[in-house]
């Protein structure tokens, strides 16, 4: 699902459970290795990115390696093409290993991370930890797996660790309270009832699990003589977290930050009847805001390539959801609409595949409209219709 591009001009897309393949953007092809500017001076944070000589051969290792950081794409079914796990030496023990997210459980992935292992002389026996962003089953598909070769710890948010119980999938949930939900918004019934074949797909591509240890805010992971520090990114979905290294500036950003990609904060909702439901996209904007104020030298993220200025890209998607916050508001002006009649018009060749999606991105910024004064609500026969009350922009 394309989206309007931010400040770089650059195609936007959907990341979730149908996300699409993107155009190069101006990081795409970057080789790793390049210094990076900005006052980035201490030793720590230039080993992490030094500079490959010009005119050397660009091999696997050249490509992807990242001083004690390596990369390793892995391909999935979904348009988005490959997720990259990140492997971690541990600089005071000789052959202990950090994973961070695994990529689905295939044939393919599995082979994938395995040749990316033994380009950079590992095995995955020696993994010691497996890392997971969030329970996605393009990030955690094949943690049992490789736990099972290994004996690794696998660690998660608690939210997520629930979800990795099951063959949990965003776009398949149709329990009697979200149908409820897409009632209110306005879904027809055989739309609203209809997954896309995501609950197929989930079970193919993912094994349930329950994680060893259970991560939350401040919580830090021990390599060795580098230490990750746990931070609650909610937004993308609700118990996502980054994992960020101070003393190199390094921050593993799963797919809260994405190159070119603009990341769809999911719908969420209330755990018990009576809970108002969490407003994701407000949640990933207070989220952007405590990631934009860390000192990041790279980000690395789940897709795409590695992310120089992080703070240049947030505004980007700053300037992208005011953008499509103000196209929504232009769409009320002449007369009060459910959220499925927005996104039957803002996306219409997409609603009815990727209706999760797109019922995201417009209850999204709904809730935003709302919470700025600039729209409101009103229930006819327990349908919600949204009433603009003022311009805004």
């Amino acid at each position: 699902m394309l989206l309007e591009g931010a400040a770089s001009g650059a195609p936007f897309a959907a990341i979730g459970d149908f996300p699409v393949a993107l155009e190069p953007g101006p990081l795409a092809g970057w080789a790793g290795g390049s210094a990076i500017g900005g006052g980035v001076g201490s030793t720590a944070r230039n080993a992490m990115t030094e500079t490959r000589a010009l005119g050397s051969p660009i091999g696997y290792a050249n490509q992807h390696r990242f001083g004690r950081v390596m990369r390793i794409p892995t391909p999935t079914p979904l348009p988005v093409g490959d997720i990259n796990s990140y492997l971690i030496e541990d600089g005071t023990r000789r052959g202990e290993l950090t994973l961070i997210d695994t990529g689905v459980k295939s044939p393919a992935a599995f082979d994938a991370l395995r040749k990316g292992f033994k380009e950079y002389g590992y095995s995955l026996e020696q993994v010691r930890r497996i890392l997971v962003t969030h329970a996605h089953m393009d990030h955690y598909g094949q943690a049992l797996r490789l736990r099972e070769i290994s004996g690794a710890t696998v660690y998660a948010s608690e939210a997520e660790a629930e979800r990795m119980k099951t063959h949990w999938s965003p776009s398949a949930q149709r329990d009697e309270r979200i149908l409820a939900a897409f009632h209110r918004w306005g879904v027809p019934p055989e739309l609203a009832r209809s997954d896309g074949g995501m609950r197929e797909i989930s079970k193919q591509l993912q094994d349930p699990m329950d994680v060893d240890v259970v991560l939350a805010e401040g919580d830090r992971v021990e390599i060795g003589d580098f230490t990750l520090e746990v931070l609650e990114t909610p937004g993308h979905c609700e118990g996502h977290i980054v994992f960020y290294e101070r003393d190199t500036g390094a921050l593993f950003s799963g797919d809260h930050l994405l190159t070119d990609i603009s990341p769809v904060p999911l719908l969420s909702f209330p755990k018990r009847e009576g809970e108002p439901r969490p407003k994701s996209l407000a949640r990933f904007m207070q989220s952007l805001r405590k990631v934009e104020a860390l000192e990041c030298a790279i980000t690395f993220p789940s897709h795409g390539d590695v992310i120089l200025d992080h703070r240049k890209l947030v505004a980007g998607y700053r300037l992208h959801h005011e953008r499509r916050a103000l196209q929504l508001a232009r769409m009320l002006s002449g007369a009060p609409r459910t959220a499925f009649d927005l996104a039957t018009q803002m996306f219409p060749r997409h609603y009815a595949t990727q209706l999760f999606l797109v019922l995201s991105e417009v209850i999204g910024h709904l809730d935003i409209l709302v919470d700025e004064g600039s729209v409101r609500m009103e229930e006819k026969a327990g349908v919600e219709y949204a009433h603009l009350v003022r311009p805004c922009g």
